[in-house]
């Protein structure tokens, strides 16, 4: 056998035993790194929900929760949703985009939060329906690459470098007139939620559907998450 048959057969052995290597090497999906409790402040838990699969399949989300919160005294309404999985469909898929796709003609331009004594950032933006006869739609999001949550610019490049990462969303519906509430009273919420997680990048044992609830289900529309 010549020197160079010799180091061809080597390379392909090498290969066949690193695919043989990958494909019992067991894949474990990302997993959301923390739950929320039923009372944050002065926001209780009304509903749990899940996403739909067309949604999950598009993010290719290895796990998600979504939570529906109600105030005590003045009703309002928020929803919370975390979702794990590839940095890169999470990082494409940006919420704002996929709302104007469907029921919001256009969306106002984000402005980015640095929450107080934190290194945490979120983005906000509110979104105008195509019917004015529709509420309009305040959402609030960021990625937690393992150290922080960031709210990029362009976060499909500016996150690349991460092989998965949880994105957390919180949104409100409310009349087109009430936007400077609505981001009042979401990053109000987005301050409680991230105050609640302690470390992101420790997954806890977590398991939902058995764990006890007093929620009381209701139909409440919430729009794609993608």
């Amino acid at each position: 056998m010549t020197r160079t048959k010799a180091a061809v057969l080597g390379c392909s052995l090498a290969l066949v035993s690193c695919l043989a290597t990958s494909a019992t090497r067991p894949h474990v999906p990302p997993r959301c790194a923390f739950e929320l409790a039923e009372t944050l402040g002065r926001w209780e838990l009304i509903e749990r929900c899940e996403l739909q699969p067309s949604e999950l399949d598009i993010l290719q989300a290895g796990d998600h929760w979504r939570r529906v919160y109600q105030h005590r005294q003045t009703k309002q309404v928020v929803v919370v949703t975390l979702i794990a999985g590839p940095g890169g469909p999470l990082a494409s898929h940006l919420p704002e985009t996929c709302y104007a796709r469907t029921e919001f003609r256009a969306h106002s331009e984000p402005v980015v939060w640095n929450l107080s004594d934190q290194a945490d950032q979120f983005r906000c933006q509110t979104l105008q329906p195509r019917n004015v006869d529709q509420p309009a739609l305040t959402i609030a999001y960021a990625w937690h690459d393992g150290s922080r949550w960031r709210a990029p610019h362009h976060p499909r490049f500016q996150l690349a470098g991460h092989q998965t990462l949880q994105r957390l969303l919180v949104s409100m519906r409310h009349p087109g007139g009430m936007t400077a509430e609505a981001q009042q009273v979401i990053r109000q919420v987005v301050g409680l939620t991230v105050d609640a997680t302690e470390s992101v990048d420790t997954v806890p044992e977590r398991s939902v559907d058995s764990s006890p609830t007093r929620v009381t289900q209701r139909s409440i529309p919430a729009p794609p998450s993608h």
